[in-house]
């Protein structure tokens, strides 16, 4: 039996045998585009672990005439990195066509670290591949991300492993019958990592008189979880199903970040941003609940902060939605400078007031209702808060309507319409300048004992 493991032996050694990325392979391809002169420009890789950016390297570097050369940031130090360019560099390699130098791991090296490359690449004495599980924008200095192609690879479906499981066990176990039950399972298992999948079935092809139920026990389960996957898009994923109301996704997302050892404290944060730009004060009490969870998180930690985050997570995916006070502190933002207005200047000292600041201010506990101009005249009757929802909008209910004069219009309708109706809440709306539900409360008032009030419910087609 070959030492070397199973995943070796099935590394691809044409582009026609790699599987899957058709968005890279195809006719159509970045990658077939890219090398289409035969020439080969420096690139960085990036996706999930096992979905062949190694072998896509080496096959590359070999389908254009270079040289590959193979460095790993996961063993090897920024400085072994620079004796290694700078010996290789005197090799009859370097003279004649510059090699291909495969950095496997590259975001493990920090941006001081990455700027070695750079003097290479300008002098075009190295051809640079770069393999990462990370998001280049995160993790790479912007100096070498300019001088790179960003190559984006996807998981592996599973109907790309389950073509690579069967070509395995083809040049491993010949004409014997498919174990088609184990193939299909590892295929779902992998989660779209071959390298993984072809391991799980190293590891039947080495068990005596092997069963489905024991390979099950003898890999586990998989932690599909990594910075690229994890990080970044659960936790978009995350929030984006809290936004749009749907707790089951984000219960299933949430899971998988504590699954795959995701910190809590980064998840009560992503809750209260959420709760307060996508909930707002469509609901206030959302942004309460998650910093108590968030409190809670910090004080009883795994495995029991799960229960509060999942409350969290319910009431906020539950909770009615708004970005009004997003797009209310945007507008502002936005807004130009302008002087303020004297009235409301700082007016505590003598030299103040005599220069007329605070003058014409009135005190607001003197009379509610009194109307002041708070914005400078520039912005006078910009408004940068529009409430969306009727939980917002409700704030807006507090201007009560005048009593004379609702008074008369209520008592001139009364005796146009002895036996009732309905009310032009609209007009009555407009000429007193109050909400329909602030009019209501008031007539409320005025009709007791006189007049039952009704809603009305009306259905128009679309």
């Amino acid at each position: 039996m070959s030492h070397i493991p199973l995943p070796e032996r099935m590394r691809p050694t044409t582009l026609d045998e790699v599987v899957g990325q058709s968005h890279l392979l195809g006719p159509r391809g970045a990658l077939t585009r890219l090398t289409a002169g035969g020439r080969l420009p420096s690139m960085v890789m990036w996706g999930p672990p096992g979905t062949g950016k190694t072998t896509l390297a080496r096959i590359l570097a070999e389908a254009t005439g270079h040289g590959f050369m193979e460095f790993s940031g996961a063993s090897g130090s920024a400085a072994e990195l620079k004796k290694f360019l700078a010996e290789s560099r005197e090799l009859p390699l370097f003279r004649s066509v510059p090699p291909v130098v495969f950095l496997d791991e590259i975001h493990r090296f920090n941006r001081a670290q990455q700027d070695i490359l750079l003097p290479f690449l300008e002098r075009g004495e190295a051809i640079l591949i770069g393999a990462t599980t990370e998001n280049p924008a995160f993790y790479l200095n912007p100096a070498l991300r300019s001088r790179c192609q960003l190559i984006a690879l996807k998981a592996l479906e599973p109907a790309h492993i389950l073509t690579v499981l069967k070509r395995a066990w083809t040049r491993e176990r010949g004409a014997e019958p498919e174990p088609a039950g184990v193939f299909e399972w590892l295929s779902s298992w992998a989660g779209g990592d071959l390298r993984s999948a072809l391991s799980g079935l190293e590891t039947w092809l080495e068990m005596p008189d092997p069963d489905l139920e024991s390979l099950q026990g003898a890999l586990g389960g998989r932690m599909m979880f990594d910075r690229a996957d994890g990080h970044y898009d659960l936790a978009s994923a995350f929030q984006k199903s809290l936004r749009g109301s749907d707790a089951d996704a984000a219960l299933y997302y949430l899971s998988r970040m504590i699954r795959g050892g995701e910190d809590p404290r980064f998840i009560a944060r992503r809750l209260m941003v959420c709760s307060a730009e996508d909930v707002g004060n469509a609901d206030p009490q959302a942004f309460l609940l998650c910093e108590a969870a968030s409190r809670a998180v910090e004080q009883i930690g795994w495995p029991e902060a799960r229960i509060p985050l999942a409350q969290a997570v319910i009431y906020v995916a539950n909770a009615p939605k708004s970005n009004a006070t997003v797009l209310a502190v945007d507008a502002a933002l936005a807004a130009d400078d302008a002087p303020i207005p004297e009235s409301i200047r700082d007016a505590h000292t003598a030299t103040a007031r005599k220069a007329g600041r605070g003058a014409d201010y009135h005190y607001s506990h003197d009379d509610y209702d009194r109307e002041q101009a708070f914005l400078p005249d520039k912005l006078r009757g910009q408004s940068f808060y529009e409430p969306k929802r009727p939980q917002e909008r409700s704030w807006r209910d507090r201007q009560e309507p005048d009593v004379t004069a609702l008074s008369a219009l209520w008592q001139a309708w009364v005796e146009a319409h002895p036996e009732g109706g309905e009310l032009p809440l609209e007009a009555w709306s407009a000429d007193l300048a109050c909400s329909r539900e602030a009019l209501a409360r008031a007539l409320n008032r005025l009709a007791s004992g006189r007049f039952t009030l009704t809603r009305k419910l009306e259905v128009k087609p679309l």
